[in-house]
């Protein structure tokens, strides 16, 4: 069964011990992509706890199975599994490509012989690469067709992501399939998510697809920082700088990658579901600014003047502030990096997760209720170095 290692609410926890064996008797093979990224190896430490190895299969982009191999185990580590427990893992459980690739004729026969899939690979940059868009969309709906019209597929699991829905929605978003109108976004992979959702229902309509659109997904409840420190920095830089373009009561929607890829795996392996599109988020329970900060202060035990809001022009000396004068490279990545988040921040958004509630009992731990612990694992660590998680 799942393996705890962090204190849930009674509904949450007994929802994923009680179905647990019961759902993995109905996979056949579960192909599972991402596996070496953050959310992807957190699903795959999860998975592996359910007693799925003997059925897992991950696609790796290597040179060779054993390269694949290597990466896999890593990232198993990494996100949390010990490593003896690791070395579990073994050729069998790895196809060595990416979700575009011409795949061998053995290749081909074991993704047919799947019954679930698990898509969390994408290129999650917020820049202007245009492999952004390869990858989130052209490369996502090849992949998908491998499993078109099979009488034994019964789910296909796409990770999106909340922020989807684009720059004009109304403050609480809603659980719902994107229609066809054009819509605002500040960067192109969330308008690239909103792209392969649509392409996918309307290219593939027999596929049975389940879209799946975390929020801001920030550390691990029990391993902090150390799966992957991406964003968490941004929080420090504001914690530091006590200043933001955004109100002390704006909420920001986080949840931590355990409860996530809780969450996905359980939407993966349950027989039937009510909806095809489900929230993985804080929704009502999202903290404010403000209490994020005073959660902080109390990790840290520092605490400085009041928080105030700045304008967007005033990120240039708070990242000077982070990095000093003479690393002006850093300084201006952190500038550009501080009005992209701020431009997220201020749409002050609220995802719905009445559906994911009610289908899994999902109960997140609040993101102020285990921030002491990305407190703990970032300390000794510069925040240019916990950047290079968002910008590899």
């Amino acid at each position: 069964m799942f393996a705890w290692q962090t204190p849930l609410t009674t509904a949450w926890q007994d929802s994923l011990t009680s179905s647990t064996r019961m759902h993995v008797v109905g996979i056949d093979r579960l192909v599972l992509t991402g596996a070496t990224g953050f959310i992807g190896g957190t699903v795959l430490v999860t998975l592996m706890n359910a007693g799925l190895i003997e059925r897992l299969v991950c696609l790796v982009r290597a040179a060779n199975a054993a390269e694949a191999l290597v990466r896999l185990r890593a990232s198993a580590v990494r996100c949390g599994l010990p490593h003896t427990r690791s070395q579990r893992l073994t050729e069998a459980n790895v196809i060595v490509g990416d979700l575009g690739d011409d795949f061998t004729e053995a290749d081909l026969a074991r993704l047919a012989g799947a019954s679930h899939v698990i898509n969390c690979a994408a290129m999650t940059s917020f820049s202007t690469n245009p492999q952004v868009l390869a990858i989130n969309v052209r490369d996502t709906l090849r992949f998908a067709s491998h499993f078109i019209d099979r009488q034994t597929f019964k789910r296909f699991l796409h990770v999106s992501t909340a922020m989807a829905c684009g720059t004009q929605c109304s403050t609480v978003v809603r659980e719902s399939a994107f229609g066809f109108s054009e819509t605002n976004h500040l960067v192109p992979y969330t308008r690239s998510k909103r792209d392969v959702e649509r392409l996918l229902r309307l290219y593939y309509p027999t596929l049975p697809l389940v879209v799946v659109r975390p929020s801001i997904v920030v550390g691990h409840t029990v391993l902090g920082t150390l799966p992957s420190a991406s964003i968490f920095w941004v929080f420090r830089v504001v914690h530091g700088a006590r200043r933001f373009s955004a109100k002390a009561m704006t909420r920001l929607d986080v949840v931590s990658v355990d409860d996530c890829a809780r969450a996905l795996a359980l939407l993966a392996v349950k027989p039937t579901l009510a909806f095809d599109t489900y929230h993985v988020s804080a929704g009502s329970e999202a903290p404010t600014i403000g209490q994020i900060i005073g959660a902080m202060d109390e990790a840290t035990g520092i605490s400085g003047k009041r928080y105030s809001i700045c304008a967007p022009r005033d990120f240039r000396n708070i990242a000077r502030d982070v990095v000093g004068r003479r690393s002006s490279g850093a300084a201006r990545l952190i500038e550009h990096a501080l009005g992209l988040y701020a431009g997220f921040a201020n749409l002050d958004y609220q995802f719905d997760n009445h559906r994911l509630r009610e289908e899994i009992g999902f109960e997140p731990l609040p993101f102020i209720d285990y921030v002491s612990e990305c407190v703990r694992t970032s300390r000794g660590i510069g925040i240019v170095e916990q950047m290079r998680w968002d910008f590899k």
